[in-house]
């Protein structure tokens, strides 16, 4: 009975590291993408686009919403089987363009559409539950002493590599106005 308690409780930890990670990984790309395709957002013909997108019926928008997971499974599919074969470079690549445009996609069209897909009763309960499992994950993360000391290091990390994005801004902010000012 002992060993039964100590195998759940370590099959628990687990499965909420990983769980943790994919949401971590996952929030960190869906935030960087977020940002990325807002600046494609400005861009005259593709705001258009979407607000042509925006005013469409919400069960067509979950068909654009889901049609872009049906391009990347058999993409990520060929990707894994390039690697299978041998072919790791072009396997790799496809993988991870298809991962990643299609993920662009997916959250731009999210963005987009939300509030019209959250008026599906299915889409509004799956996404409902999902960031019920989110919070608790996140919850059961922060008892963590481990987590804490990660949060409290990544965020170090985070703010050592701003001082150096800053650094690098202003050297070469310096270094523009030099040559401008040694050319005739």
């Amino acid at each position: 009975m002992k060993q039964q308690n100590l195998l759940r409780r370590f099959t628990y930890f687990v499965m909420i590291i990983l769980a943790a990670l994919l949401i971590v990984f996952e929030e960190w790309v869906w935030d960087s993408i977020l940002a990325v395709m807002a600046r494609f957002g400005r861009l005259r013909l593709i705001h258009r686009f979407e607000e042509f997108i925006a005013k469409q019926h919400q069960y067509l928008l979950l068909v654009f919403f889901c049609f872009p997971f049906f391009i990347m499974m058999p993409a990520k599919l060929y990707g894994l089987y390039l690697i299978a074969d041998g072919k790791v470079a072009k396997g790799v690549t496809i993988f991870i363009l298809a991962k990643g445009l299609i993920t662009a996609l997916v959250t731009r069209l999210f963005v987009i559409s939300k509030d019209k897909l959250l008026l599906i009763k299915v889409f509004a309960v799956s996404y409902h539950w999902l960031i019920e499992k989110k919070e608790w994950v996140y919850a059961e993360l922060n008892q963590l002493p481990a987590w804490q000391v990660t949060k409290r290091k990544v965020a170090e990390i985070k703010q050592h590599c701003k001082s150096i994005v800053r650094l690098i801004r202003e050297v070469s902010l310096q270094a523009h106005k030099l040559i401008k000012d040694f050319t005739f």
